[in-house]
């Protein structure tokens, strides 16, 4: 007995002795030597620039609601080739199914794959009745506090503006890139991209097109690190989307007066139907782009914590769990089940001849459309439900190399712009999407960022009330950019 009890010491003692050796070698990648280029950027007219473009409604409505707005695009197009003449002179520029933008910078290199910088002109409308919640009008393009205010300041004509004041910088100052850059302004985004982002790829890849060094978008910011629990900032570079797939779920009702109720009218039965989804979440997993981001976070986190991600192998199920206790971490660990729409009945005292009930899936990689249908005719398991698909669907985006010359580019540009002692870069799972998806299938270095600190509240202002981005976040997001753009003559 004695020698049992030993040997379960001794045991412990190594299992020990290997948790904190994990965690002590869980150390930061070296950061790119030399000193950091000197930027300098016109940031009042920068800022400007930006404001106004803001003044233009280029709302995605739901199709089939309200017409395109093609003045407030015509407005908007106009506004930037006033704005960045050298841009509009320089580069070729055309446009791509009525309102998508395209412009060519061609490399110095043509036989080096071609570099796509992508951004949305569209923005989602602000839901009316709330205008008056706004502290400034939603699209006057304020600049008050601090702040540049209105709809499509942080989603996503930031990154239009950005970019474009970007590539107007370069060129003043006589840059020429090694690799052709495309620059890629979808107009649908906010509705699914079929008709922007879809149609500006296909239109490269008719002329020839077969693969990108690098693809990049909106998607990732950078958020304070106590969020995450580290310190300083973090750069959370999206490597991968989540899929989309909502699905439409119909039960009928025999009908008749109210008086003579059935156990449960087919509003009743869809309830159930909606309580056994809900009851039944998808499994959660820790692996692919999170587990990746939590492993490049370790190093920077104080020792228990590191401990604890410095050792996935033994102590994932309880960083899952802990996970699993917040929606937003949750997210990235499954695919998400959200009851968005019910509908059914028409009048107080009929009963429902049929009754729907629309469910929304975000995907995450490892799972497919295929799969969540299967899993959701398994749960239901009632002939009697219709499941039918709704509208626009998409599979998971592949998951890019966090590890390939284009992360190393953008890693280096934001380092070099908010410090390399202040910033941990790191992969991410975007749970909501983005055009990147068109893109993805021509390059393995396909990432969503916008290089851009947020608030802490950010999120809830992004499609909501009192959408607003910080001065200076703007201007260092120029900055990144124009440091980026250098760096891709360092991928091969």
């Amino acid at each position: 007995m004695k020698r049992v009890l030993l040997a379960i010491v001794a045991l412990i003692a190594v299992l020990a002795a290997v948790l904190v050796f994990n965690a002590m070698r869980a150390t930061a990648p070296e950061a790119a030597g030399g000193a950091p280029l000197a930027v300098t950027v016109d940031s009042a007219g920068a800022i400007a620039r930006f404001a106004k473009s803001l003044t233009y409604p280029t709302i995605s409505w739901d199709p089939g609601t309200h017409p395109v707005d093609s003045a407030a695009f015509r407005g908007f197009q106009a506004h930037l080739a006033e704005s960045f003449p050298l841009v509009h002179t320089t580069l070729k520029h055309e446009v791509v199914n009525h309102l998508s933008l395209l412009y060519t910078w061609p490399g110095s290199n043509p036989a080096l794959d071609p570099v796509v910088l992508m951004g949305h002109q569209d923005v989602v409308p602000v839901i009316p009745g709330t205008e008056a919640r706004w502290e400034q009008p939603p699209f006057s393009g304020a600049i008050a506090g601090g702040f540049v205010w209105g709809r499509g300041s942080l989603d996503d004509k930031l990154t239009v503006l950005a970019t474009l004041e970007a590539i107007e910088t370069l060129l003043r100052q006589g840059f020429q890139p090694k690799h052709t850059i495309y620059l890629a302004f979808g107009h649908d985004e906010e509705i699914g991209g079929e008709a922007g982002a879809q149609a500006l790829r296909d239109t490269l890849v008719g002329r020839g097109l077969k693969r990108a060094a690098l693809v990049l978008d909106e998607g990732g910011a950078i958020a304070d690190g106590s969020m995450l629990g580290v310190p300083g900032k973090v750069a959370l570079i999206g490597v991968s989307e989540k899929g989309f797939l909502s699905l439409e779920l119909s039960m009928k009702g025999a009908g008749g007066h109210s008086s003579t109720p059935p156990a449960h009218t087919a509003i009743g039965q869809i309830a159930q139907v909606i309580e056994k989804l809900e009851a039944a979440p998808f499994p959660a997993t820790l692996d692919g782009p999170t587990r990746g981001m939590l492993e490049a976070l370790a190093p920077t986190m104080p020792f228990g914590k590191r401990l604890a991600m410095a050792n996935l192998w033994l102590l994932k199920p309880l960083i899952a769990s802990a996970m699993l206790a917040q929606p937003q971490s949750a997210a990235m660990l499954r695919t998400t089940t959200a009851v968005t729409m019910v509908n059914g009945g028409v009048k107080t005292n009929v009963l429902p001849i049929d009754a729907k009930a629309v469910v929304n899936f975000r995907i995450r990689p490892g799972e497919t459309i295929a799969s969540v249908k299967e899993r959701v005719r398994q749960i239901v398991n009632d002939t009697a439900v219709t499941i039918t698909d709704l509208g626009f669907h998409t599979e998971p985006s592949p998951v890019s190399d966090a590890n390939g010359a284009g992360f190393k580019a953008l890693a280096h540009a934001v380092r070099d712009e908010f410090g390399a002692s202040g910033v941990t870069t790191a992969p991410y799972l975007v749970i909501g999407g983005t055009d990147a998806r068109y893109w993805s299938g021509l390059s393995t270095q396909t990432f969503r960022f916008m290089g851009a600190p947020i608030e802490a509240d950010g999120l809830t202002r992004v499609h909501g009330t009192n959408e607003r981005a910080p001065l200076g976040s703007y201007v260092s997001s120029v900055r990144y950019l124009v440091r980026l753009v250098h760096n891709t003559d360092d991928i091969p």
